[in-house]
């Protein structure tokens, strides 16, 4: 008999833990008996959850998310892997069976690095930055005005893109998902696709992608832009400067309100804990300290992940028991 379900514990605010990917993380658990749903529309609670998961493990290297799918049961049900830009240089992944193509573009990369065998540090990686950082307007070929980075760097994934989904198989579901940069990488990808073709489009803490002449290019009754709590990724870049949201807003549940002074004593006693553990080891690791800057920490990938799958048990309570239901 399949285990029971539960709810998947909040993640412990420091560096390391909200740093994606995270080893360890069960990644499509469940996901033998709360299969994805192609034909969904709107907001699916099963899709927004599996779409969350595959959206944090795609930050991954290729060994780390060969492995999580192995051990998953994607591929039992005919799930294969596919890659946008290289294995060696992941821009987002593939999974496709004969129901559906799920294009699940990878956000900002996070990378640590240690100086002088002394110290850690995590810094963002300089591609990602340099895309991120260009955001003034550029025109966009099907209406309106985009961010000019993520217009770049979807230009370098487009024809690969485009020849994959050439190439699906009949009565195959188009899903585009993606969280922060991925987000907004997924939202170029619903524009530049045939209008028609995409089934599916959900973002994670997505930023402001274009103006409002290009969010009317976009689908809207299979849009669904998840929120986390303070998330401050999606009030980005500026609306003065004309951007604008498009679809369905879809706010996280199950963290509650933030309280500043909680944050500082909480993170204060974290801090003053893991500072004289590395005096002891010589050594410093950012990576052990507490992150509690409310707009950043609640943008990790991790929350989206863990509270969307809270959610779904919440909505449906007969998922919480040891017998499943029957597959979406």
């Amino acid at each position: 008999m399949p285990a029971p379900y539960t709810p998947r514990p909040l993640p412990v605010e420091t560096v390391d833990v909200l740093r994606p990917p995270q080893t360890g993380f069960p990644y499509f658990s469940h996901a033998d008996t709360l299969r994805f749903q192609p034909r969904a529309v709107g907001h699916s609670a099963v899709n927004a959850w599996w779409l969350a998961d595959a959206s944090f493990l795609v930050y991954g290297g290729e060994a780390f998310i060969v492995d999580a799918l192995a051990q998953s049961s994607l591929p039992s049900q005919g799930y294969e892997l596919q890659w946008l830009g290289t294995p060696e240089d992941n821009r987002g992944m593939v999974l496709a069976n004969d129901d559906a193509m799920i294009v699940v573009f990878r956000g900002t990369r996070l990378a640590k690095h240690t100086l002088l065998d002394a110290a850690e540090v995590v810094l963002i990686n300089q591609y990602d930055f340099w895309t991120d950082s260009q955001f003034f307007p550029a025109v966009h070929r099907i209406g309106g005005r985009v961010h000019a980075g993520f217009s770049k760097a979807y230009a370098e994934v487009s024809e690969q893109l485009d020849a994959i989904v050439q190439a699906r198989r009949p009565g195959q579901a188009i899903w585009l998902a993606g969280h922060s940069l991925g987000g907004a990488l997924a939202t170029l990808a619903a524009a530049h696709l045939a209008p028609g073709t995409i089934q599916g489009l959900y973002t994670y803490g997505c930023p402001r992608v274009g103006n409002g002449p290009f969010a009317k290019t976009l689908p809207v009754e299979t849009h669904c832009r998840f929120v986390h709590r303070d998330d401050w990724v999606p009030l980005v870049p500026p609306a003065l400067l004309g951007y604008q949201h498009a679809g369905v807003l879809c706010a996280v549940p199950g963290t509650a309100v933030r309280s500043l002074w909680s944050d500082f004593t909480s993170g204060a006693a974290a801090f003053k804990t893991a500072v004289i553990a590395m005096t002891k080891e010589l050594r410093m690791n950012v990576g052990e300290l507490p992150f509690k800057v409310a707009g950043l920490a609640d943008h990790a990938p991790v929350y989206y992940a863990t509270l969307l799958w809270n959610a779904l048990l919440a909505e449906n309570t007969e998922n919480a028991t040891s017998e499943p239901p029957l597959d979406g």
